[in-house]
Parts: structure tokens; C-alpha cells; sequence
């Protein structure tokens, strides 16, 4: 647990639970205590003698959350309450697992019900506290842990909430004795000491043993005490700190001696932790505590990777997405690099990859978007650690990084940096503001709603703009990249991109606004999650394509269908341009039955609309294989989109077993007016509601930021079906009345 964030609450076995199956709560143990792949093994063999034990699929879903497999995890949650409807645990750890899947509404609303069926639930309490904190509802927060304190005045872990709390809002009278509560919870180092712990006394020369906790970052932000303290008592200072910040540490004058956590110490006459001086001193963070910088690189090194870096006149810019993945709160704090892409829209621009060791495999997800350069296996190689990056930091203009330990390193030095914040942001960054008195070179950029991250990033490209005359906006060219032939290749909104420029529509919006039909994707990311499954019949170039694949992430899949040779060789290139190895592409239509068809030939070097070709039954054309996707036999299928050209109902037709089974949502081109009544009848037999969704081709928001709208009245016109049985809300959009309705009707 690391008590700058709410705590880790482990997830609740349910009352009655222990004693009552041996091998039940062998897995909990085994969760509990690491080892979560064999708690699941365990549950799962369990559960396959007998499927009704509810609490065997609530420790199930323990154990998948532990392995980060939230939406397996959450599945198994809902089994565990479909068997058990009145079970507060089960809503509990599912509430849990709905914050880390970024859904803190829905995370409310299972805490709120396990409160109603058991009002006496601490545990309950405290997470609810910590999602309205998400919400930006930091005064109902503090009501729920302080609910939590009523029930149980001893829970330590509700107590260092509430000094979470009003820490974060500013309230260090009362947050500072809250928060001590958290030397209660562990054996800390300094245990084995003899000498007494300070009181905040004045120390009158006397020796001080400041004594580090918690994680690296926190050790390089509240090491600045030392400099505080020799000032104040004029005392000697002595650092216990973990062996690898030795040679960053050094640099620090106001220190007398350093120790490592592994030594013994010194003499010395008391000791303090590191996290407790600003408590007896009082800090009310009216001011900077102490000088900025208080540490300083190796200036030999500083030299050495200032001729490392060389390249004109750029903006250089770090980065650094993701902090360690053991943190509880780093699913929160942490983001994609793909979410970096309005920086693209930038040029004078060079960036680098700060990233080192967890997440540094991730920088694949940019690919496409932006050109950085990865540097983490080049930095800090040997026992201490941040000693290069701090050199690195020195010869960059500018820091753009999650809450991470390169943050406070970057604020110690003085360099500039902008910090991303989570709504649900550590409380040493407060609830409000763009500055924090710890550090005056650092800028905080806060989410609007947790998990957007798009907003964060499109404020950060505005600002760099006007940061400095180095970086300007791109002119609609400077997106071009090359042209060969007929196509040109283009870094569009969703990645680098190879088009026809003669297509009417979708390569003629690229190639004046960076994106096609930019309304679909804002509509899928409602619907879909990372690891889920997606089909897309009539896939093109793989405009959306990319969409869905990041949406679906490295763990999820996107089938991709496209029977045009010549556009699946461009999908095929746009996916390995972009690194999407998570998309499957296939040269083959769908349909009802297996069999074959044929594409009509098409001049592609001439202006044409390649995403209305119409397959037909016989020659001439270029043949092509027609399969179904019952055929396929697909284990997942979480939104099928359909895109065929007429098709579209015997796609479904062929796919009735495939929908049954996995009940994906539905994206259904429907503009053909001969063929709606059969395509809407068939989607209704189906079970499912449907809604006219109509995309403007032409978006004013668009990546390029053209205003002039070639597509003047022009709309995509499709179908968005949702399952009978699934109670969602669907604002915006029109429902279909029935197989007469029509697109065009008010």
C-alpha cells in the first residue's frame, strides 16, 4: 500500500466466508498473497464441480482483477450476484474494479447498493469515498470516511483517508495527524533504531536521523527537508535512503551524510521519517519549503548527453507515461503515449522517451501518431538510479510526464515540466490549480472526467504553441509525408495513413482533414473497452480500423474484413505503418452462406468512390471467397460493424448464431432505401433496439483544422443496435420505429 493514495483495499471474501470451503479459501490466501494465478486455478477447478457457489466466482473474480484482467474480473462479479443478489461483497470489489476500468458512476452505484443491503460496511464506505473523490465530489468524500470512522473508530486505513482528504484539500492542521496513521499499519526500517523519534522540538545542533519511506519519488520530494531543517536548527543531517539514490542524493549540500537503508546508521540523537517533518514543522505550504533546485546532475554528464541530444534548434521534450505498475493508483495516473497524438499537430517538436523498465514496451502504441525516440535503455545502466535522466533533463527544454518519480526529479532540479493529472490526483497536487508551491517549475494539467486524457494533451499542444516561436502549428502540407503514384501517405488524427487520392470520400477527407467520419469513433469509444473483441465487415483502408484497435488495446482483437484486393493490400500496409498487431485482415466478404463472388473492376487512377462498390454474383469482376461468421467460430465479439454495400443483412443472416451467443452491439450501414425495411426487420428479429446514428462527413473540429466543407449536407447514414435485454441509455439519436421508418423521417 502506498498511502499517498487511497489505500489498496484487498478485495472481500464475504461474510461466512472462511471455514466454509477449504479450497475457497485456500485461493483467497493465494490471492492475497500474490500468487493469483493459482488462486485462479484453484476457483475455476472449484467451480467446475459445482457452478452455483456464489462466493467461488466472487474469489474468481479476485483473482483475475489481481492479474489486471478488470473485465473478466467483472464478469465474474456479475455471475456471483446473478446467483446471489443480496451479496455486499461481490458489489463491493466489483465497485472496485468499475473505478479501475474508468466507469466511476457505475463504481458509485455498487457501492451505493452494497451500503443499502449492509449500512454497516466500513470497507463499503471508504471506496465510496474514494470514487466521489474521482467524481470531483471531494466534500461527499469526506462525509463517506467520516461514516466509515463512525462505524469504526479504530480502522486505520479510513483514518489515513481522511488525512488523503483533507490533505488534498488543503486542510493540513487537521490532514497531517490523520495521515500519521499510516506508521501504524507496517514494520517500517526504522524499528531497529534505539533512539527516540522527534518531536519537532528544536534540535539546537544536535544530529538528525531522517529516515526514508514509501517509494523513490517521494524520497527525492521530501529530501528538500533536510535543507529545511539545517536552516531552521542549524543541526547536522544525516539521510537513510535506499542505496540507489546514493549518487543523485549526493549532490545535495545541505546533507551531512548519507546511509543506506541496508547500513547501519550513524550516531545520531533522533530519528524522523521523511514524510513526518513537514507535520512537526507545521507545513502549510504557503511558500516553497526550502531552495529549488536542491539537487544538481553530474555536470560531466550533463556535457555528455548535451552532444547525445544535438540537433538544431528543436524544442526537446520528454516523456514519460507510466509509473510503477504495483502503485494502486497507477492505472489512474498512468496513460498510453497514443494519447499524445494533438502534439502531432505541432512541428519544431522533438521528443523522447524517458520511459524506463514497466511501460517502456508501450511506446509501440504511438506508433503511426508520433516519432519519439526512445532513450530508457540508455539511461541509468548501472546501480544508481535517475543519474543520467537528471543529466538528460538538464539538455531538454521541457518535461510532459504522469505522477512518477521523473516528476519530482525533473521539479528538484528546477526543470521545466507539465504533470497530467488523474481526477483522481495524489494530495500533495491539491483538487485545483495549474501550480503547486512544492515545485515552481511544474504545471499541472487535470483530467475534466476521470480517464480523459484527450482533453489533457489538446490543452498541452495549445500551450506548447504559444511556449515558444520554436514550435508553431503544422500547415494542412506538412501532414503530407510522401506521394507515390496514386496514393499519398499522410499522418492523419488516428495515425499514419496510405490513401487514394482520387477516392471521393473517405481519401478526400483524409487528405483535407486528417480523419473520415470522425463521429463513429467518437460513438465506438462509448462502446468498447481494452481486451474486447471486434469485427468490422467492409473494413476499407482501415480508417476505423485503427480506431477500434486502440481502443481495444494490445489485449483485445479487431477482425477486419475488406474483399477488394486492392484495399486490403492499403488496409494491410496502414495496419503494419501503425503497428496495429492486434488486427487480423482477410481478403474475403460475408455473408449468409459460404461461397463466392465477385468484385467489378474499378479504375483506381481515376476519381472514383471505392467504399460503394457492390458485390455481384456473377462475372466479370475480380472473384473473391464469401465466408460467415458462424463459420469462424469466433470466442468473443463485443461490437460488429457492418459496412458491405447491400450486404448488410445477410451478414447478419450469417452471423445469427455468432450474435446469440456473444450479443455484440451492432454498427449497420443502412443507406440503401430498397434494402432498410429487410435490414431493419432482420436486426429487430434479432433482439435488439435500433437507433439512427448519421455522422456529418464533413467535422469542423477536424485534425487539420480546415474550415472549408467539401461535403456540404453529406452524412453517413447507419444504425446503431443494442441488445433487447441491456438497460442502456441512449441520448441523441433517434430510435428506429420499425422496418418503414426511414433515416430521412423527423
Amino acid at each position: 500500500m502506498d498511502p499517498h493514495c487511497p489505500p489498496e483495499i484487498p478485495p472481500d471474501p464475504g461474510r461466512g466466508f472462511r471455514g466454509e470451503d477449504p479450497d475457497l479459501e485456500r485461493a483467497r490466501c493465494l490471492c492475497g498473497s500474490g500468487r493469483p494465478v493459482e488462486a485462479e486455478r484453484l476457483c475455476r477447478s472449484v467451480l467446475a464441480t459445482n457452478p452455483e457457489i456464489a462466493r467461488g466466482w466472487n474469489c474468481l473474480g479476485s483473482s483475475l482483477r489481481e492479474q489486471g484482467r478488470l473485465e473478466e474480473a467483472c464478469r465474474s462479479y456479475r455471475t456471483a450476484l446473478g446467483l446471489r443478489p443480496d451479496y455486499p461483497e461481490a458489489l463491493n470489489n466489483m465497485g472496485n474494479v468499475l473505478l479501475e476500468l474508468m466507469r466511476p458512476q457505475a463504481a458509485l452505484a455498487a457501492f451505493d447498493e452494497a451500503l443499502q443491503l449492509n449500512p454497516d460496511y466500513p470497507l463499503a464506505l471508504r471506496n465510496r469515498a474514494m470514487v466521489l473523490l474521482a467524481l470531483g465530489r471531494p466534500e461527499e468524500a469526506l462525509a463517506s470516511c467520516r461514516e466509515a470512522l463512525q462505524r469504526d473508530p479504530a480502522d486505520r486505513e479510513a483514518h489515513i483517508l481522511m488525512g488523503i482528504l483533507l490533505l488534498a484539500a488543503g486542510d493540513f492542521q487537521r490532514g497531517w495527524p490523520e495521515y500519521a496513521w499510516r506508521l501504524t499499519l507496517t514494520a517500517p526500517p526504522w524499528n531497529r533504531l534505539s533512539t527516540p523519534a522527534w518531536d519537532g522540538t528544536p534540535l539546537n545542533g544536535r544530529t538528525i536521523l531522517m529516515v526514508a519511506e514509501q517509494g523513490l519519488g517521494d524520497t527525492i520530494h521530501f529530501i528538500r527537508y533536510a535543507a529545511v531543517l539545517k536552516l531552521r536548527f542549524n543541526c547536522r543531517v544525516v539521510a537513510m535512503i535506499p542505496q540507489s539514490l546514493r549518487g543523485l542524493l549526493g549532490s545535495m549540500p545541505q546533507l551531512d551524510q548519507i546511509v543506506s537503508s541496508e547500513e547501519e546508521p550513524p550516531p545520531h540523537d533522533v530519528f524522523v521519517p521523511f514524510l513526518q517533518v513537514p507535520a512537526l514543522l507545521g507545513e502549510r505550504l504557503v511558500q516553497t519549503p526550502g531552495p529549488v533546485p536542491y539537487l544538481f546532475p553530474d555536470e560531466a554528464l550533463v556535457r555528455l548527453w548535451r552532444e547525445r541530444l544535438e540537433n538544431g534548434a528543436s524544442f526537446r521534450v520528454g516523456i514519460v507515461w507510466q509509473g510503477n505498475p504495483s502503485h494502486p493508483g497507477d492505472r489512474l495516473r498512468s496513460f498510453s503515449p497514443a494519447a499524445l497524438a494533438p502534439l502531432a499537430r505541432l512541428k519544431g517538436l522533438r521528443l523522447f522517451s524517458l520511459q524506463k523498465g514497466p511501460g517502456s514496451d508501450r511506446l509501440e502504441e504511438s506508433a503511426g501518431l508520433l516519432d519519439i525516440a526512445p532513450m530508457g535503455d540508455r539511461l541509468d545502466s548501472g546501480s544508481d538510479a535517475f543519474v543520467d535522466t537528471a543529466a538528460v533533463l538538464r539538455n531538454l527544454d521541457l518535461l510532459i510526464t504522469a505522477d512518477t518519480a521523473v516528476l519530482h526529479l525533473a521539479g528538484a532540479l528546477g526543470t521545466p515540466a507539465w504533470l497530467a493529472l488523474s481526477t483522481k490526483p495524489d494530495w500533495r497536487w491539491g483538487l485545483t490549480g495549474e501550480n503547486t508551491a512544492w515545485y515552481p517549475s511544474v504545471r499541472l494539467f487535470r483530467q475534466s472526467s476521470l480517464g480523459c486524457w484527450e482533453s489533457v494533451f489538446e490543452r498541452m499542444a495549445e500551450e506548447l504553441a504559444r511556449l515558444s516561436p520554436r514550435v508553431t502549428p503544422r500547415a494542412q502540407r506538412d501532414f503530407r509525408l510522401s506521394d507515390c503514384g496514386r496514393h499519398r501517405l499522410a499522418r492523419c488524427r488516428h495515425g499514419v495513413l496510405l490513401f487514394n487520392r482520387y477516392d471521393r470520400y473517405i481519401g478526400r477527407s483524409l487528405d483535407h482533414y486528417g480523419e473520415y467520419s470522425e463521429e463513429e469513433g467518437l460513438l465506438f469509444r462509448q462502446l468498447l473497452r481494452p481486451g474486447q473483441a471486434v469485427v468490422e465487415v467492409g473494413a476499407h483502408i482501415g480508417t476505423h480500423t485503427l480506431v477500434l484497435s486502440r481502443l481495444v488495446g494490445g489485449g483485445g482483437t479487431v477482425h477486419a474484413f475488406e474483399p477488394q484486393t486492392e484495399l486490403y493490400r492499403t488496409l494491410c500496409a496502414n495496419m503494419a505503418l501503425n503497428g496495429r498487431a492486434n488486427v487480423h485482415c482477410r481478403c474475403e466478404a460475408v455473408g449468409r452462406e459460404a461461397g463466392r463472388m465477385y468484385v467489378p473492376r474499378v479504375d483506381y487512377g481515376r476519381p472514383h468512390n471505392s467504399g460503394g462498390v457492390a458485390l455481384g454474383e456473377d462475372p466479370p469482376g475480380e472473384c473473391t471467397e464469401v465466408v460467415t461468421l458462424d463459420a469462424l467460430g469466433l470466442p468473443d465479439c463485443h461490437l460488429l460493424k457492418v459496412d458491405a454495400e447491400g450486404m448488410e443483412q445477410n451478414v447478419l443472416l450469417g452471423a445469427r448464431e455468432t450474435i446469440r451467443r456473444c450479443r455484440p452491439f451492432l454498427y449497420l450501414e443502412n443507406d440503401r432505401d430498397e434494402l432498410s425495411a429487410g435490414l431493419i426487420e432482420t436486426a429487430l428479429s434479432l433482439g435488439y433496439r435500433l437507433y439512427w446514428h448519421l455522422p456529418p462527413l464533413f467535422n469542423p473540429a477536424n485534425f487539420y483544422g480546415n474550415s472549408t466543407n467539401l461535403f456540404q449536407g453529406l452524412v453517413s447514414v447507419n444504425m446503431l443496435g443494442i441488445p433487447a435485454e441491456r438497460a442502456m441509455e441512449v441520448c441523441g439519436l433517434r430510435r428506429v420505429a420499425g422496418p418503414e421508418d426511414h433515416w430521412r423521417e423527423k
